[in-house]
């Protein structure tokens, strides 16, 4: 046995010496010849005979060979790279120009896609690279990241108790921990984003009447006998058109109208910390923590109770649909009994959320007109 294995080792290293060979009938005499191959970065240049070897020649520039082969011409580089793709190795006699993706960019079948992100509440474990995508974990207990990123890790909550500060906020896996050195109660914390957002009748009310028509086209007097509430006052109205612009006596109106329902606010006013945690249990996917729900109501306004809410609940369900959470959320609410105030204050939350593009682009209309103020700082206050 011991002999067979030694013999079948000196053959195998034996064959390593051995030129790889191909079968080549010589022309003049028509013997079938076995001729040697040429090796990388060559070709054929004169086939092998009886008395002769085979000649190779170097391939010329901008030509290559990768391996060994019987044809007379080299293969020609790759000129120019794929979109989004840089070269990594220059074309030579034995190896093609080689491409890879540009930084931020990986390599999916044939093309260069964009390294994924990861979403708030998840760090990169990761870094993608030309071949591969970004790699994410959900951030650990006392870690946090607060926005979309392929390349943060996540951070470590600050430490407010060993700054010798009060923590005013415990962190979660989305934002980071909040300090104060105050003993007082503080104001609605700016780290609560959404808490500034001001959702309100007025919006609700440019969605629901305006749906299909251009805000400029609207007749201001359409748009009058439509706002369900206290009406604005036809002395009012026509200052407003004698003044404004289109796009802008349609705004004034709103505000002024916003102005005369103030009241209309007492939906959202009333909310309680109990009722904050009935809409918690009531929503799907991950529970927004306790002490998250506690931040809310001892910095934010009741009438942003709802909205900052949401967006935490939205942050650990970044994957689930908010409109689809919240007719989830009602329907839980009123099987259960919620009071009726805050099915009122949630179904009003839900219509703007789950409103259609449409909708949405009169939105934004809405705020780039909120940024054109020219026409009432000429002017002094309508309802005087």
């Amino acid at each position: 046995m011991i002999v067979l294995f030694t013999a079948s080792f000196s053959w195998a290293f034996q064959q390593q010496d051995i030129l790889p060979k191909y079968q080549y009938r010589d022309p003049v005499t028509s013997d079938l010849l076995l001729c040697d191959q040429c090796p990388p970065g060559t070709a054929v240049k004169q086939h092998c005979t009886a008395d002769t070897p085979t000649e190779c020649q170097v391939c010329p520039e901008r030509h290559f060979a990768e391996n060994w082969h019987w044809g007379d011409t080299c293969q020609y580089c790759t000129s120019v790279c794929k979109e989004r793709q840089l070269v990594k190795q220059q074309c030579n006699s034995t190896h093609d120009q080689l491409c890879e993706c540009a930084p931020g960019f990986h390599l999916v079948v044939e093309f260069c896609i964009t390294h994924s992100s990861c979403p708030p509440g998840y760090g990169v474990t990761a870094l993608g690279t030309p071949v591969s995508d970004t790699t994410c974990e959900r951030c650990p207990a006392g870690h946090f990241s607060s926005r979309d990123s392929s390349t943060e890790l996540c951070q470590p909550h600050k430490n407010c108790s060993g700054l010798g500060l009060k923590t005013l906020r415990w962190g979660t896996s989305t934002s980071n921990s909040l300090c104060t050195n105050k003993t007082a109660s503080p104001e609605c914390s700016q780290q609560h984003s959404l808490c500034q957002t001001d959702v309100n009748l007025c919006e609700e009310a440019v969605f629901q009447s305006l749906s299909s028509l251009r805000l400029s086209s609207v007749p201001v007097e359409r748009l009058l006998e439509s706002l369900p509430g206290q009406r604005v006052d036809l002395k009012s109205l026509e200052k407003v058109k004698k003044a404004c612009s289109p796009q802008q006596q349609v705004l004034q109106l709103l505000r002024l109208w916003r102005e005369q329902n103030k009241d209309h606010d007492k939906i959202l006013k009333n909310l309680t910390l109990e009722d904050l945690l009935k809409v918690t249990d009531s929503l799907p996917g991950v529970k927004v923590k306790l002490e998250d729900v506690r931040a809310v109501v001892s910095t934010c306004l009741p009438q942003q109770y709802i909205l900052q809410l949401l967006h935490l609940w939205k942050m650990a369900n970044y994957d689930l649909d908010l409109a689809k959470g919240l007719s989830h959320s009602l329907r839980v609410l009123r099987n259960n009994g919620a009071p009726r105030h805050l099915l009122k204050g949630l179904k009003k939350f839900s219509r703007i959320i789950g409103t259609t593009s449409t909708h949405k682009m009169y939105e934004k209309m809405f705020v780039s007109m909120l940024h054109d103020e020219s026409c009432f700082k000429a002017h002094k206050p309508l309802n005087e």
